[in-house]
């Protein structure tokens, strides 16, 4: 019989890192619940896959968890909608997890879960069906395994890549994989339970899934996200809440970094210890002004 930590969502939940404040464990519990409160749901999704169309944000576990193990489509927030509506077709997606400022992205006979209030509720939507569904009924989930489970050979994520010629090669990727990847990463930064990842990428993104999200919690570390945030408040973020791990593109140090510059000022950040960057062909310049300013090098992730 396969340990059921060797699933991600549970793997993660074991775990019992912290995502914005939310344990990964009642997260986690929360997609439990609404697989199993939302028939139409489960009846939905037979034979065919969920879609995620999320910021980077605790909502994402409970979507994990609620997509009946069926490898989930990660839809990119910043994709057209027609691109969006391409995907879903392609993919054969038959319902969308999202939230209500996202929900109107999506094509209107989509079947769609909204989670704005999930941990505690969601809200199932097709056509003139709504329902609220209660996310309580297993907030006390206890979970028994191997904590260091090989992790299953299925697929639980499937990544889109948009290639210069414009096509959007597909790339599914197993618990194993992911588990791997993530502890890995863990191992590499040295991560462990004090320490606080700050992620500004997407979980749509492979760096920002691995690095940025199942790597903290797999470790059972505090994650929050800011997928929008001004530069300003992400460098005061970075002094006063403890970041010890920061993930972001290359688009978000420079912006720091021209911050600082502007301001002409450090950055008094001392439990920083490690900047992850999605782009390997961030220039030389940008690593040393960020080193002058931070004492910090930027490293590669690998995703």
């Amino acid at each position: 019989m396969t340990d059921p930590l060797a699933f991600l969502p549970l793997a993660l939940a074991a775990a019992n890192g912290a995502i914005d404040g939310f344990e990964s464990r009642r997260l986690v519990a929360a997609g439990v619940a609404l697989l199993q409160r939302t028939g139409p749901l489960v009846r939905t999704l037979h034979g065919h896959r969920a879609a995620l169309l999320l910021p980077a944000c605790p909502q994402f576990l409970v979507a994990l968890a609620a997509s009946d193990g069926r490898a989930a489509l990660l839809l990119d927030p910043n994709d057209s909608n027609d691109a969006i509506a391409h995907e879903l077709e392609r993919a054969r997606v038959a319902a969308v997890f999202t939230t209500r400022a996202l929900a109107g992205r999506l094509p209107e006979k989509m079947p769609r879960v909204l989670l704005d209030e999930a941990p505690s509720r969601a809200t199932w939507r097709h056509g003139t069906d709504t329902r609220d569904i209660d996310l309580t009924l297993h907030e006390g989930l206890r979970l028994e395994g191997e904590i260091d489970a090989e992790g299953a050979p299925e697929e639980v994520i499937v990544l889109h890549h948009r290639s210069t010629e414009g096509n959007v090669p597909e790339r599914a990727l197993t618990h194993r994989e992911l588990l791997s990847a993530a502890r890995a990463a863990a191992q590499s930064a040295r991560l462990g339970r004090r320490d606080h990842t700050l992620t500004l990428l997407p979980f749509s993104s492979r760096l920002g899934l691995v690095e940025g999200l199942v790597a903290p919690l797999i470790a059972g570390g505090r994650l929050s996200t800011a997928p929008a945030a001004d530069p300003g408040e992400i460098a005061t973020r970075l002094e006063q809440d403890g970041v010890s791990v920061l993930v972001a593109g290359a688009d978000s140090y420079v912006a720091i970094v021209q911050h600082l510059a502007l301001h002409g000022r450090t950055l008094d950040a001392p439990v920083l210890q490690r900047c992850i960057v999605d782009d390997a062909s961030i220039d030389a310049s940008l690593q040393a002004r960020w080193h002058a300013l931070t004492g910090v090098e930027i490293t590669r992730g690998d995703g």
